[in-house]
């Protein structure tokens, strides 16, 4: 699109660009990796409990996503039974049922819209806390379109997206009887890998979005507060982390524009390879430094690093990987590595990394347990907006208030006085003093029933 506008303008390809806009840092994202479909209804419901407290609390509205029209009529039924009013919103219907659906969700007659692609544009209410993929639209640019429609009125919003295992061949198949062509067909097929590559991702969800767009300027360093940001924080092993990925970096630097990610994987694995032989690179320090690492584990870490913009791929038939300059500063450790790793099988997990316990796209929790992770996260969220207002008005660091822990030790324990603050990590006498009457209020408004 940037292309045709200045090719309609007149001006040159390499006319500097500048992209802005992008950001939503309110937006809590989530990708879930679930085993089956059975898991979905326990998925929504915590997540529709936290966002919304609860059926006719009259705390805001949801929107669920549902690939097809008969599981949007399913889910709406389902949640209907579960007290909520939900109402359902796809083409199959009568403009008549659609209209009337679409004025009772803009009215606040509806509290949960379960809905097809067909449902979004023109609806501009501020008050959506949460939308839901109960599995993953056709690209990166549909996803963020709907999930955008939470959290207008600059309140934390939460957007869960839904991957289960049938997600990809049913995508195909569902391009495939559009029949297209073939060069329509690879380029639609290609925009839905992009997404599930993100779900996937080891980095920031938020930066990864903001960098597939080109608003490099607007990129967080880390939103911290979707999934794979407080699994990040709660990694209790960076230093082997750093390791792998300056290593892996270190193989992209030397296949750099010479070949692609699969060279690169055998660099590091250090199998016999003509092409690295005759270019030398298996004399090199870098040859079998991670062969402890299966090929598609190595792979699936270098994927991670174009996802976290450290690593590109040029275009054509052809890709070689290109070692970019955010790459090259994390290389020589000018700059963080932040990455999460990704799980290992069973065989490979008694070496030196553990495993990310699926936290990037994560395997669905147990349902008695989702609430409780839903819940802590946010009154993380509040806590953490809480300190950053304390260490404005004082004029020191957030990290002086408390640290990502302290909080997150508060958000779990849900303290009612000083007493139980104290036991919490990072809060002593002076602390508690100084800083615990406000904890306990934020605690106390998010988590009213026990105020």
């Amino acid at each position: 699109m940037r292309d045709e506008i200045l090719a309609r303008l007149g001006l040159p390809a390499d006319t500097p660009q500048h992209v802005r806009g992008f950001a939503r840092p309110n937006l809590r994202l989530r990708a879930v990796e679930m085993d089956d479909a059975h898991q979905r209804p326990a998925q929504v419901d915590a997540v529709l409990g936290v966002a919304l407290g609860g059926p006719r609390r009259d705390a805001g509205v949801a929107i669920v996503y549902s690939p097809t029209r008969r599981g949007a009529e399913d889910e709406a039924a389902r949640l209907a039974h579960g007290g909520w009013r939900a109402a359902v919103y796809h083409a199959g219907l009568g403009s008549e049922a659609r209209e009337k659906a679409q004025r009772a969700f803009l009215a606040g007659g509806v509290e949960v819209m379960v809905a097809t692609n067909a449902f979004g544009m023109g609806i501009d209410r501020p008050d959506v806390r949460a939308v839901v993929h109960l599995g993953p639209p056709g690209s990166i640019e549909a996803y963020y379109q709907e999930v955008g429609r939470a959290g207008r009125d600059g309140a934390p919003a939460w957007g869960l997206l839904l991957v289960s295992p049938g997600d990809m061949p049913r995508r195909r198949r569902l391009l495939e009887s559009d029949a297209p062509g073939e060069a329509v067909l690879a380029h639609k097929w290609g925009l839905f890998l992009e997404l599930m590559r993100w779900a996937e991702g080891g980095s920031c969800r938020h930066d990864a979005i903001l960098r597939y767009f080109g608003d490099e300027a607007e990129t967080l360093d880390g939103c911290g507060h979707c999934d794979v940001c407080e699994a990040l924080q709660e990694d209790t092993s960076p230093e082997e982390v750093t390791l792998v990925v300056r290593q892996v970096l270190s193989a992209v630097a030397r296949v750099h524009r010479r070949f692609g990610l699969q060279a690169a994987g055998r660099l590091l694995r250090g199998e016999a390879d003509p092409r690295l032989e005759r270019a030398g690179l298996d004399r090199t320090p870098t040859f079998g430094c991670l062969r402890e690492h299966s090929e598609p584990w190595l792979l699936r870490v270098l994927r991670r690093c174009v996802t976290a913009g450290w690593v590109d791929l040029t275009a054509g038939d052809r890709p070689v990987v290109v070692l970019t300059e955010a790459g090259r500063a994390v290389m020589k450790a000018e700059r963080p590595a932040r990455l999460l790793l990704p799980a290992r099988a069973s065989a490979e997990a008694s070496g030196r990394l553990r495993p990310d316990r699926d936290r990037s796209a994560r395997r669905a929790p147990e349902a008695t347990a989702l609430h409780d992770v839903y819940g802590a996260d946010a009154v993380f969220a509040a806590l953490r907006d809480h300190r950053l207002a304390v260490s404005r008005a004082q004029g020191v660091p957030p990290f002086v208030v408390a640290s990502d822990r302290t909080l997150r030790d508060i958000a779990a324990a849900q303290p009612r006085t000083v007493e139980e603050l104290l036991h919490v990590y990072g809060i002593g006498v002076t602390k508690a003093a100084r800083y615990g009457r406000g904890f306990l209020e934020v605690v106390a408004r998010a988590v009213p029933e026990r105020a």
